[in-house]
């Protein structure tokens, strides 16, 4: 075994070194040439320190190497890979998005399954641990549209996560974790939450459903719960499902509280899953104007027109292209590439009372007026879907814009709104007419000019034509048209300018090529369709009012629009006139009756019509005469635009592809006019990442244990240290390897970073503080609050200096609700004006192989010391075995400073000394202080009551916390057996009596690893069976071991081997060998129950095969049927060990479950008690089946090796 000198290095508190400590030290952080903890953190604090400018990076190397030994140490991959030439990861963990198809991306942007595979197979093979939210894979037996198939579901594609996890290697010495979520509501959560009951199965999985409020109450309340997801059903499910409004599919709906109980009981049984508070965490998160825990991504169709810098587009044209979203008349860039799809979703078109259109998802935010004085507005963010008719919504205010560049001249504007009022176009020449009655009187001979407004018209329209290039016998205007008041201007180069804006002959409108002009296009068309088709109505008594009817709604919607652009708001009322027969001029001077279109009317005013006199006016003469006397004659000022809009309905059509963006600053864009919320962080979805780095809290307890003087808790040094701690991971998001560029990507635009602390339980134990009662409480409460400060302090002052994080934006940051929003007032003051470099900075995650090598194994982050001593086994090189003790580190420093470990004061409280209540309690108490999550086990005893336990949970919701794991050692886990310890002979009696009450472990279940040498006692054994080719017959030999038998006093026969002899031939026969293999495989591995009970179910389609019998209970025998050769087998197997146990007197092999076993109460634990033999993985280190998951690391009972953590 390797060696330190202990001289060279001291533990924590001046205690000589734990040989764990330094094995796991050597073992996991030390790379060639280090010796020593001080080694250790020489390496990491030069590698942090490379972030630094070249003339800082000495000073800052021995800033970060004192602040190490002050107790500031970083996570795990830190402290392996940091100022190392590894190419490893720096960062623990990561989220790995899956989408709901097998390769590429899904509708939504969503990396498929195997793509999802491949990231995060690269990321542990890097050394991260992976998180996946699998809810957005569909159910099991939806349609698959592709294939004409049916889904085979989340669950099924976890195991083929769960094997790459097993397979992969990563970098350095530790393994990547995984974590798996599933929704509540997800149509396959009952298979999720039990999947952990068939032994072996997602070994290298944590898992968690993820819980909404919504959820709770319905449990709460008695209430049912839908199962739903946005697949089709396949054709087997569909005739019990249904389709809900928002177009999510019902696949089944159940009672809540049974729902609730699967998952308690499966908790209480098997401590998983835990639980996640969805909503708790979506409501606190600092971001959750960008980010979702659960994205729905809010968006906008391709057709909506977006107002920019350079004019009007629309989000079709935006996609994956930089652009500067114009709103409330300023720019702000975009921090998206563009518009990105997020999926085809269900769309409903918001309708206004004034006219305006625009077609979203239900979960799309548009700026609503919440309360409204004569002089103010309070405004806030409303989902659409909960808008309702009469709510006041916003416009854009534009006014502020002085216009935009672009292609059109205001002349030619001119020109198109003539020719769209009041126009020809065919297919050689487009023809302006305008109309006067003084003209009807004038022959066609006579060359006359209106006298009229028409007269204006008509100078403008000939100024304007000629900055067109005409043939040199163009001559403008031609001769009034007799009888019809009317006169014509034909040109061809006006037809060529109609065309390339997308005219077409008898098609005249506003097209998306016209809106794309500049705004001095906008005056020139607008201008001209007013002078051809509008009015001037009213008086000051009624009101004074601009008028352009027309019978295309369409095109005074576009009309609209490009009003808005200008600053000018205005209300299209729709069917002024309605359609039907009316009395119209025949051509030969009389009427007759022709059938008309609906007119429809934009209408313009109050405080907008001076803004149109002053951007648009008339040509028209009399018309601008009439305005401009109405606005001189107004003795009171004109009603004030508030730019605000009613809301009239939210229509429901149909689905489509849908987009958004994420707009600097202002987050909100101009979607067809209203101001819109962009849906915040791009879906290339989250690809989060865990950059975390605890403070040993141990180390900063003066007078410990009241040892010369009273003792007492350094916040100011704990201060600082957080301080530059917050520094230190600021700079590894700089200098660590990033296995996929979409987490660099993220990274960077969050800056997100966890500092956070190890050693509270032992911490309080040194202060004197129960960590069970109020003063423990407290001070945890204490401490946290003064790291909360001291980070968010710290990271305001990194903004002043490296700038703030690219997503900031004070008001959604600061936004109620959020945790920033409870930050001390002087700290919101700086954040408002300096910015934020890190978006999160709190978090406290498991410590386990950190706390051992570095803090002289305290206790784990927030959690309580589960023991103060146990001997750990270690296997050596050679292949011998030695074994030593292995102390907590307060236990350690009361005995060094001259306590009795006999005597242990009362702060001395162990995690299952402690009730579940208080463990919440404290968790209670530290959340608010943290931004993000704290990881934590509340660990119970094995007779907790069921129903208490339940209620943990329900705890757990109202207290707000964001989550909940339970431990509760049991027959199926293993039970804490306690050992015995070097100190005490009282201890050493408890671990004799607990062993004798150990409960029976399953002898069928054990996994062996090869096939034993020598000969084997076997079973040989004639099948003849009958199928639709005749008699057939084969022989089947099954070898036996035996193993020791639950009581640890005999051996019972196991079935470990399967085989038939050589020489038979034929498809049928080559069919069974491959299952005797599997059988054997199964066999060895402990789960020869599933495998024999699948094969029972296989099927083909050759007929029934006949063997065996069954008997009636009546005594008659019947021939027995099965399903296919392979189903025929399988029973004849279980026949042969159903056979082997009667005669063996032994207990049925194929029992499953085993019934748990009922132990009796164990003695309470002792001090100075560690922790026992359990049943569980297999340990790398010593070779036993006894990892269990401890602290929120992998730890072996049988010889305390410490595998991956989290």
């Amino acid at each position: 075994m390797t060696t330190v000198a202990h001289s060279a290095q001291e533990a924590p508190g001046g205690l000589t070194p734990q040989t764990i400590s330094t094995d796991v030290l050597l073992e996991k952080y030390a790379k060639q040439g280090e010796r020593t903890i001080e080694d250790v953190y020489a390496r990491v604090a030069q590698g942090l320190a490379q972030a630094e400018t070249p003339e800082r990076r000495a000073h800052f190397a021995q800033v970060f190497l004192d602040n190490m030994k002050a107790g500031a140490i970083g996570a795990g991959r830190i402290m392996s890979a940091a100022g190392t030439d590894i190419q490893a990861t720096l960062i623990n963990c990561f989220v790995q998005p899956v989408g709901d198809c097998i390769q590429g991306t899904d509708d939504d942007g969503y990396p498929g399954i195997y793509e999802a595979l491949r990231e995060a197979a690269e990321t542990m093979r890097r050394g991260g641990g992976v998180g996946y939210d699998f809810s957005r894979i569909r159910p099991k037996g939806a349609r698959v549209k592709g294939t004409a198939s049916t889904a085979s579901g989340p669950c099924s594609y976890i195991n083929v996560f769960d094997q790459s996890c097993a397979t992969v290697e990563s970098a350095g010495a530790r393994r990547g974790a995984q974590m798996g979520v599933l929704r509540i509501d997800h149509p396959d959560v009952l298979e999720f939450i039990t999947a952990k009951r068939t032994p072996g199965r997602w070994n290298n999985f944590n898992v968690s459903v993820g819980v909404t409020d919504a959820f709770i109450e319905a449990v709460q309340q008695g209430a049912d719960w839908e199962l739903v997801h946005p697949a089709e059903p396949g054709l087997e499910q569909k005739p019990t499902a249904h389709q809900r409004a928002d177009g999510q599919w019902v696949y089944r709906t159940m009672s809540a509280s049974a729902l609730w109980e699967t998952v308690m009981q499966s908790a209480y049984d098997f401590a998983e899953p835990g639980i996640l508070f969805l909503d708790r965490i979506q409501t606190d998160n600092n971001l959750r104007a960008l980010e979702s825990i659960s994205a729905t991504n809010p968006c906008v169709t391709a057709d909506t027109w977006v107002q920019t810098d350079i004019g009007a587009r629309q989000v079709r044209e935006l996609i994956g292209q930089p652009f500067k979203a114009l709103v409330n008349g300023q720019a702000y860039p975009v921090e998206s590439t563009g518009f990105f799809a997020t999926g085809t979703k269900p769309v409903f078109e918001l309708q206004t009372r004034e006219g305006q259109r625009l077609r979203l998802t239900h979960d799309h935010r548009v700026r609503r007026v919440a309360q409204q004085t004569r002089y103010t507005q309070t405004l806030d963010w409303t989902p659409a879907g909960q808008l309702q008719p009469g709510d006041q919504i916003v416009l854009n205010d534009h006014r502020a814009a002085l216009g935009w560049e672009g292609s059109g001249t205001e002349a030619q504007g001119y020109l198109m709104g003539l020719l769209i009022g009041d126009g020809t176009l065919k297919t050689d020449k487009a023809v302006i007419s305008v109309w006067a009655p003084e003209l009807r009187a004038v022959g066609q001979s006579a060359s006359v000019v209106a006298r009229s407004g028409a007269d204006g018209i008509m100078q403008a329209a000939e100024a304007a034509m000629a900055s067109l290039p005409h043939r040199s016998d163009f001559a403008g205007f031609q001769r009034p048209v007799a009888g019809r008041g009317e006169r014509r201007m034909a040109s061809t180069a006006l037809r060529d300018l109609a065309s390339g804006l997308g005219l077409q002959p008898g098609a005249k409108t506003i097209t998306p090529e016209i809106e794309r002009q500049s705004s001095d296009f906008y005056a020139g068309l607008l201008r001209g369709l007013y002078d051809a088709d509008g009015s001037v109505q009213g008086s000051q008594n009624k009101g004074v009012s601009v008028r352009l009817s027309q019978s295309d709604e369409d095109l005074l919607r576009s009309a609209q629009r490009m009003l808005l652009r200008l600053g000018i708001v205005s209300t299209l009322y729709a069917e002024r006139r309605p359609a039907g027969l009316r009395l119209l001029p025949d051509g030969k001077g009389g009427e007759q009756a022709y059938e008309t279109q609906a007119q429809h009317e934009l209408v313009i005013a109050g405080e907008n019509l001076r803004t149109f006199a002053d951007r648009v006016g008339f040509a028209d003469t009399d018309k601008a005469e009439r305005l401009s006397a109405a606005l001189l004659g107004y003795k009171r000022d004109l009603n004030r635009e508030r730019f605000t809009v009613t809301v009239a309905a939210l229509v429901p059509c149909g689905e489509e592809t849908v987009y958004d963006v994420t707009v600097s600053d202002v987050h909100a864009f101009d979607a067809n006019g209203l101001v819109a919320h962009n849906c915040g962080e791009q879906p290339l979805p989250p690809y989060g990442c865990c950059d975390l780095g605890p403070i040993i809290l141990t180390q900063f307890v003066r007078h410990a244990f009241h040892h010369g003087g009273q003792a007492r808790f350094d916040f100011e040094a704990f201060a600082q240290s957080v301080t530059l701690q917050v520094r230190a991971l600021d700079n590894v998001l700089e200098l660590t390897h990033w296995p996929l560029p979409q987490q660099e990507r993220e990274a960077q635009a969050k800056r997100r970073i966890g500092v956070g602390f190890t050693g509270l339980g032992d911490a309080l134990v040194m202060l004197g503080l129960p960590y069970n009662a109020q003063e423990g409480r407290e001070m945890a409460r204490r401490i946290a609050e003064c790291m909360r400060d001291a980070a968010y302090l710290a990271s305001v002052e990194l903004a002043i200096e490296k700038g703030p994080f690219p997503l900031f934006d004070a008001r959604t940051y600061l936004d109620e609700g959020t945790f920033a929003s409870r930050l001390p007032e002087e700290i919101q003051a700086q954040i408002k004006k300096n910015g934020l470099r890190n978006s999160h900075l709190l978090s406290i995650a498991p410590t386990g192989t950190v706390s051992l090598a570095f803090a002289d194994n305290a206790s784990n982050g927030i959690e309580p010391a589960f023991s103060w001593t146990y001997t750990r086994k270690k296997r050596e090189a050679d292949g011998t075995r030695s074994e030593y003790e292995v102390q907590d580190h307060a236990y350690r420093l009361y005995k060094a400073l001259g306590g009795d470990p006999a005597q242990l004061p009362a702060a001395f409280v162990s995690a299952l000394e402690m009730r579940a209540e208080d463990h919440i309690a404290m968790m209670q108490a530290v959340q608010p202080y943290i931004d993000t999550s704290i990881s934590k086990t509340v660990n119970v005893a094995a007779d907790y009551p069921y129903e208490d336990f339940k209620q943990l949970y329900l705890q757990a919701w109202s207290a707000r916390l964001k989550g909940l794991a339970t431990y509760r050692p049991n027959s199926i886990l293993g039970a804490v057996l306690e050992v015995k310890p070097a100190e005490t002979h009282k201890a050493a009696e408890a671990a004799e009596a607990a062993a004798a009450l150990a409960p029976a472990v399953d002898p069928m279940r054990t996994v062996i690893e090869s096939r034993p040498l020598g000969g084997l006692d076997a079973v040989a054994e004639k099948i003849e069976y009958w199928t639709h080719e005749g008699h057939k017959s084969l022989y089947l030999i099954v070898s036996f071991l035996p193993v020791p038998d639950a009581t640890g006093k005999g051996t019972v026969d196991r079935a470990i081997e399967f085989f038939m002899p050589v020489g038979q031939s034929g498809e049928s026969q080559q069919w069974i060998t491959a299952s005797m293999r599997l059988l054997s495989l199964a066999a060895r591995g402990g789960f020869l129950e599933r495998a024999l009970s699948d094969m029972r179910k296989v099927a083909w389609d050759r007929g029934p095969v006949r063997y065996g019998h069954k008997v009636r209970e009546d005594g008659t025998q019947v021939p027995l049927w099965h399903d296919s050769e392979v189903a025929a087998i399988a029973w004849a197997v279980q026949n042969i060990l159903e056979l082997r146990a009667k005669r063996q007197g032994t207990a049925d092999q194929l029992a499953l479950p085993l019934p748990e076993v009922d132990v009796p109460a164990a003695p309470a634990p002792v001090a100075g008690s560690g922790t026992g033999v359990m049943a569980g993985k297999k340990c790398p280190e010593c070779g036993a089946h006894a990892m269990i998951k401890k602290d929120g690391c992998e730890y072996c009972t049988q010889c305390g090796h410490i595998g991956s953590c989290g």
